[in-house]
């Protein structure tokens, strides 16, 4: 049995909107979760803000500069 042209446009359509409703759910769970940093990621930054705090007062003006 052959499906109608008109019946087969209204299906595709329907689809299309039901994927596009969920691309739009998953973008805003994605864009309301914290970003998750890798572990190489997180440990470097820890890295320098110790760095930072170890140099001082004096010469943590020193750092930003270069």
């Amino acid at each position: 049995m052959d499906m109608n042209g008109y019946a087969l446009e209204l299906m595709a359509r329907q689809q299309i909107a039901e994927r596009h409703a969920g691309a739009a759910l998953h973008e805003m769970v994605r864009a309301a979760a914290p970003p998750r940093w890798s572990l190489r990621v997180a440990l470097g930054l820890a890295l320098i803000r110790l760095g930072t705090w170890t140099l001082g007062s004096t010469h943590r003006r020193l750092a930003r500069s270069s």
